[in-house]
């Protein structure tokens, strides 16, 4: 079963509809973050009352309106017994949810959350949604039908288009948001020598702790480039989608093309793709 073009706009109006609606909820939630019940995950984070929320209505709404499908999300995952995710291929229909991609920033007042929601057929991104409730924005794209950005706190009815480019710029011209590149089990300077130069030579550098809207201001060129290791699925399958539809060039370390079950990731408009590439490898 294939999705038409109908279908898949019905899909994206669906996601930004819910995305919308979860979004409202972790608003609620933003007043009381200094008496808001948090749960430590371990290596996994942090979980709060807002992801909990947030969770249940992306869940509640898929299950009514998609019951046929099955669901993955953050927050479920960490509570199941489960250790492994599986071959997300064999699954026909999956949605990937990250309910609150930025659980620290929420927590502590940063203004740089969103809520991640993505539909994949047969282990592929067919559409996708990420929305930063607190600053409106909403990025959104289908399989071949281009990515886009709404500013709902602007205005609303007004989508613009993220057209793929050629980013030809030196590497002093550009804004990197990386992570640090490091193998577990390294010692902290080591960590620090490989990040250093990994990014030398840029001109500035930013750390948002989402990477659903990290990928998102690639893909609409606040941000030259991306990487980083050792994410989950829920953490790109939304954002995934709308860089490809935008053009940015999406692999893993090796410059393999990336999926959602890759250990690295590398996002960039080309020429500069391949710079960042020989840099990390």
């Amino acid at each position: 079963m294939k999705f038409s073009k109908k279908k898949l706009e019905q899909v994206i109006k669906f996601m930004i509809d819910t995305a919308y609606d979860a979004g409202e909820a972790i608003l609620d939630f933003q007043n009381k973050r200094q008496v808001l019940k948090v749960t430590h995950k371990g290596a996994e984070g942090i979980a709060s009352e807002a992801d909990e929320a947030s969770e249940k209505i992306i869940i509640d709404l898929v299950s009514k309106n998609y019951p046929k499908h099955e669901v993955l999300s953050e927050e479920d995952f960490s509570k199941s017994k489960k250790n492994k995710i599986g071959d997300l291929q064999k699954k026909e229909f999956l949605w990937v949810i990250d309910p609150l991609d930025g659980t620290n920033n929420f927590v502590n007042g940063i203004p740089i959350y969103a809520v991640s929601i993505a539909l994949l057929h047969e282990g592929k991104t067919i559409a996708g949604v990420v929305y930063n409730p607190l600053s409106g924005e909403c990025f959104f794209a289908s399989l071949g039908q281009g990515a886009y950005l709404i500013d709902f706190r602007i205005n609303p009815l007004k989508k613009y288009e993220l057209k793929p480019v050629k980013n030809t710029k030196a590497l002093g011209e550009c804004i990197f948001s990386p992570a640090p590149v490091y193998e577990i089990g390294h010692k902290f300077e080591r960590q620090l020598s490989v990040f250093r130069k990994n990014i030398h030579g840029a001109r500035a550098v930013r750390r948002l702790g989402s990477a659903a809207l990290e990928l998102c201001y690639v893909a609409n060129g606040n941000f030259d480039g991306y990487w980083e290791k050792n994410l989950k699925p829920w953490d790109t399958a939304a954002a995934l989608i709308i860089c490809q539809e935008a053009g940015v060039k999406v692999t893993d370390f090796d410059g393999k093309s990336y999926n959602i079950q890759k250990d690295s990731i590398i996002a960039a408009h080309d020429p500069l793709h391949t710079r960042i590439l020989g840099k990390i490898k």
